[in-house]
């Protein structure tokens, strides 16, 4: 561990054996908890030697995802009304109707109907058959959750803790209004963001791209967050120009520490996000990248060496913060790759090099694609540090 003073026994879910059994060094935990946080890794459905189950059917597979995160809840010690996030990636293929998809997973398990929900769609996986991955989060503390005109839960509440998501439309005079909305219903602010998350569709021109990083870096710039982006898959359904994702801390006790700044998308836009924000015991690292300082693409078209790259960069941003990787309670990968199951391993197996044993939980998505060019994988990490550590 590092050098914090351990006060809050964590509790790790290891990787099944079947997983083992197929990758006897697999250093990624089903779910950790440390303190009033649950972190799960992203559920799949799989049976011995890691083979697909219900293979194509995505309405299956979402059960089965579905009903392992029931069971890691309850194995950690966390109500089902205490999840404060899913997020379900789907094969875009596989789903035609979003709501109606949305709409089915909340029949089958309305004790979800409280949290957010995040659909995102992805081209592929990396092993053929798999056409829905989901992780969650949950959080225990007084709860209230906000929904819009649809009934769509768009924030919630946990404690201090406030999640919160909003598509954009692509005329949009103000890009974070919508999320300023809803983060108001719940007693934050943009002051309060913690961590953005952003997904961008393929489809936008370079130059609307880059209109709506410069009014994210407006917008947040005089307090910002960390940040991580990917870009979605082209699709003719895309209805929003962007997707915010964010986590917020309203909680008086707990000052924002800033370290460092994130990787800038281009050397043209004033990039004000920090590489680690600190609140409390909880850090929540940026999104890194295989470059070098000024911004150039290191080890071009080598996933391998850029995957040790980026945990490299990784571990000095958690450095940063006082904390190492015994104290990641969650990574999440995205990266290059179209059902590249080599691809997936090399990657996977190359960062895992520097993770602790069982090691966190973790969500690797293929097919949704850094924001820099050139670069084949982007990693972030969320720290859950034990409470003694704010003393």
């Amino acid at each position: 561990m590092s050098k914090h003073e351990m006060v809050t026994e964590r509790l790790y879910i290891g990787a099944s054996p079947l997983v083992k059994k197929a990758a006897p060094g697999f250093k990624i935990s089903r779910a950790v908890r440390v303190g009033d946080w649950c972190i799960t890794n992203g559920q799949m459905d799989i049976g011995e030697n890691a083979r697909v189950l219900n293979t194509d059917d995505i309405i299956s597979q979402t059960v089965s995802c579905m009903r392992s995160i029931y069971e890691l809840m309850a194995r950690t010690g966390f109500c089902l009304s205490e999840l404060a996030q899913l997020q379900v990636f789907y094969h875009a293929d596989f789903i035609e109707d979003e709501a109606a998809f949305r709409g089915m997973i909340l029949e089958e398990f309305p004790e979800c109907g409280e949290a957010l929900m995040m659909i995102t769609r992805v081209p592929s996986f990396a092993t053929v058959g798999h056409v829905v991955e989901i992780d969650a989060m949950a959080i225990k503390g007084p709860q209230t959750c906000v929904a819009n005109e649809k009934g769509v839960v768009t924030g919630v509440r946990r404690g201090d803790w406030v999640l919160a998501s909003s598509r954009v439309n692509g005329d949009s005079k103000d890009i974070c209004a919508g999320l300023r909305t809803i983060l108001g219903e719940l007693g934050a602010g943009l002051n309060d963001v913690c961590r953005l998350y952003v997904y961008y569709p393929a489809d936008l021109t370079a130059a609307e791209h880059s209109d709506i990083e410069r009014a994210l870096a407006a917008a947040f710039a005089d307090m910002p967050p960390a940040y991580h982006a990917a870009l979605l898959p082209k699709t003719s359904k895309s209805d929003f120009a962007v997707e915010l994702e964010v986590i917020a801390n309203s909680g008086f006790g707990f000052k924002k520490i800033r370290l460092g700044r994130a990787t800038a998308p281009s050397a043209d836009i004033d990039w004000p996000f920090a590489e680690t924000l600190r609140c409390g015991d909880v850090i929540f690292t940026s999104g890194q990248f295989s470059v070098d300082e000024t911004g150039a693409v290191l080890h071009a078209e080598n996933i391998v060496a850029q995957s040790r790259e980026v945990m490299r960069r990784l571990g000095k941003a958690l450095n940063k913060a006082g904390a190492d990787f015994s104290d990641l309670a969650k990574i999440k990968t995205y990266f290059e790759g179209e059902a590249d199951l080599d691809n997936w391993l090399d990657n996977l197996n190359a960062r895992m090099e520097s993770l602790s044993d069982p090691g966190p939980a973790s969500t690797g998505i293929e097919g949704l694609p850094p924001v820099i060019e050139g670069t084949l994988l982007s990693v972030d990490g969320i720290v859950i540090l034990d409470s003694a550590d704010n003393d």
